[in-house]
């Protein structure tokens, strides 16, 4: 059966008129707009439209829950709210925003190319996904960033005018937006089909002559499943995949599928790409990001306790780069509170190692990691042995309290279809090879699915308090 396919192009007309339509309004330098909209063309015209207003844009993700985004407008406080649908504008508001549905953007707006010249390059605010239980944090991101992240995607990737790309983030997620400014720098073509509903994506593989899409792993997982045995997209260049790590074999399977899946490490300080590993290092090493992008420092710096395991050395990430955010905001009439050191090294929070060859490999985040008896133990070295059990489909591991342990390791899977549940004894059996005995899970629990946040990683946060909770 045909996919729904609603109008997916964007023009130059649709983002004047957006552009006219919030001027009208009073979106101008100085100014703040928030656009709550899918990554469609409307949503895409309007993310533009805001952006030649010289305006301070935070753009949201309609996924939220309405107390997520009614937190998030009361810290911004913008002048106007563009929302996904009439349906979808929030309720409750008390900070004097005007709201104006998407289906209004552009109406009564002028003609398009009256005054319609830029006012001077935007400042972005993103709220980052919060997976460890804080509440979203703005990054204040300037346009110039965004540009020289483009230029230097677009020498790793081999980019150019004539590709295609496939906008399925939702532009709140900084791979998203990151896409959509990318395209314009680069002056490529964008179809934006909506938010992401996997047998839409395989249908525009199919039909429409994509050379390129953003994923995260779990999209990717749905596609490669959906798909079975059908042959790649012949006009298919490039699957980026990054906004979380990828479960143990998901790259592995593509590639030997013949996906041709570049990989990619960044984060919504730094304008979306740190490093990137290119279609040919995938199919060479799989699971490696790549090095570093050009004009991007990367510094390694080991841990008074590593945990990443005895011949593997490494610690954590540090970063200075010109796609540095100018700070985390602290309110519509602070500046930002500083990001950096005063040498500018950005602390990342992620853990890492370098190989022989400059290449880097993530292993997972610092506020993650587990003491158990003593013992640090890297959540994704555990969860990188687990997944290779056959009958096992995803798992995250975290530590649970524990009065004799302090924490211990528990891990939390999905089964494949069909397959019987793995005892713990036998998941223990089956990473003893690999894992030292405190790294083993000492509790597996079995769930349909993981709970994921709006950008697709595991909420770790929900997953503790579902088994804490005993749900």
């Amino acid at each position: 059966m045909s996919a729904e396919r609603p109008s997916e192009a964007v023009t130059r007309g649709m983002v004047e008129l957006a552009a006219n339509h919030f001027r009208a309004l009073g979106v101008e330098p100085g100014r703040r707009i928030a656009l709550q909209v899918e990554p469609n063309a409307a949503g895409v015209a309007a993310i533009l439209g805001a952006s030649l207003t010289g305006a301070t844009v935070s753009p949201l993700n309609p996924a939220w829950t309405h107390e997520e985004t009614l937190r998030v407008l009361k810290a911004f406080r913008p002048g106007v709210l563009i929302a996904a649908s009439d349906t979808h504008a929030p309720q409750g508001l008390d900070v004097g925003v005007r709201v104006v549905p998407i289906e209004r953007v552009g109406r009564g707006a002028g003609r398009a190319g009256e005054d319609s010249g830029a006012s001077g390059l935007p400042t972005w605010v993103l709220w980052t996904s919060g997976t460890s239980g804080r509440a979203p944090r703005g990054v204040v991101c300037c346009h110039r960033a965004f540009e020289a992240s483009a230029r230097s995607i677009a020498e790793r990737l081999r980019l150019s005018p004539s590709d295609r790309w496939l906008c399925t983030l939702s532009p709140a997620h900084v791979g998203g937006l990151a896409l959509i400014l990318r395209a314009v720098t680069l002056r490529s073509e964008l179809h934006a089909p909506g938010p992401f509903r996997v047998e839409v994506v395989s249908e525009a593989l199919d039909r429409d002559g994509i050379t390129h899409a953003s994923l995260v792993p779990t999209q990717l997982r749905r596609l490669l499943e959906l798909r079975r045995d059908r042959p790649v997209p012949p006009s298919l260049r490039c699957l980026l995949v990054g906004g979380a790590a990828p479960a143990s074999g998901l790259i592995e399977e593509a590639v030997e599928r013949g996906y041709p899946v570049a990989l990619t490490w960044g984060m919504t300080e730094a304008a979306s790409q740190v490093a990137t590993a290119e279609v040919e290092r995938v199919r060479r090493k799989p699971g490696s990001v790549g090095p570093p992008l050009d004009g991007v420092e990367l510094r390694v710096v080991p841990e008074a306790t590593p945990i990443l395991g005895e011949g593997n050395p490494g610690g954590e990430l540090f970063v200075r780069s010109p796609t540095l955010a100018e700070g985390i905001f602290r309110g519509p009439d602070d500046a930002p509170a500083p990001l950096t050191d005063d040498e500018g090294w950005y602390r990342t929070g992620d853990l890492g190692r370098l190989d022989v060859e400059g290449d880097l490999w993530i292993v997972g985040r610092s506020s993650d990691r587990i003491i158990t008896g003593g013992v640090n133990v890297s959540p994704g070295e555990v969860e990188a042995g687990i997944a290779k059990h056959p009958a096992i489909r995803e798992v995250a591991v975290l530590g649970l309290p524990d009065p004799e342990w302090g924490e211990r390791v528990v891990a939390v899977a999905v089964l494949r279809p069909g397959a019987v549940e793995p005892t713990l004894e036998d998941l223990r059996r089956f990473v003893e090879s690999s894992l030292a005995p405190p790294k083993r899970p000492r509790e597996i629990r079995y769930l349909d699915r993981l709970p994921r946040n709006a950008n697709g990683k595991v909420d770790r946060s929900a997953l503790r308090d579902r088994l804490i909770g005993g749900s």
